[in-house]
């Protein structure tokens, strides 16, 4: 919901694309899973790239990431939902939340498929092969597994939290 809405205030474009992203940032920094679908979305266009796919290929797989990562928004959206209004568990709350997961699901493995039709051919064992036999550039990719794993399982707010020194309060 933005944060004027039902005041009798003109919404502008700008508050609109200001709502959408902090929604964005808000599941990025609560959702394990919108990170994973993240990181990964990020690896799969640096192999793309690498590989040199075609145009038209590297439309596709962002078309896909941005399909899933859409579907995984729209889950949040409907757990959190869920969780607002019904603070007990109720067993129709969890269809529906169980079908939500499910739409992830789908959206995944066929993202998956999309993967392995544009992604197993001769040009990704090359590329893998160049990867590791560079030594700089084996040590960036793997700094930059550590780091995604930190990212995804500690997650923007424990960082920050951590790099500051100071716990933040949760309301």
């Amino acid at each position: 919901m933005s944060s004027n809405f039902g005041q009798g205030k003109k919404r502008t474009l700008g508050n609109s694309f200001a709502d959408a992203f902090r929604g964005i940032w808000g599941c990025i920094r609560s959702e394990r899973n919108m990170r994973i679908h993240l990181t990964l979305g990020c690896y799969v266009l640096f192999f793309g790239f690498r590989m040199e796919l075609s145009r038209g290929e590297i439309a596709c797989l962002i078309l896909t990431i941005g399909v899933v990562m859409g579907a995984e928004a729209m889950n949040t959206s409907v757990e959190k939902l869920c969780d607002f209004t019904e603070k007990h568990w109720n067993p129709r709350i969890r269809v529906v939340k169980d079908v939500a997961a499910g739409a992830v699901l789908l959206c995944a493995l066929a993202a998956a498929f999309v993967g392995a039709v544009l992604f197993l051919r001769p040009a990704l064992w090359q590329t893998l092969q160049d990867l590791c036999t560079d030594p700089l550039s084996l040590c960036l990719f793997l700094l930059s597994a550590a780091a995604a794993l930190i990212f995804i399982f500690i997650g923007p707010i424990k960082i920050k939290e951590a790099l500051s020194g100071k716990k933040k309060k949760y309301h």
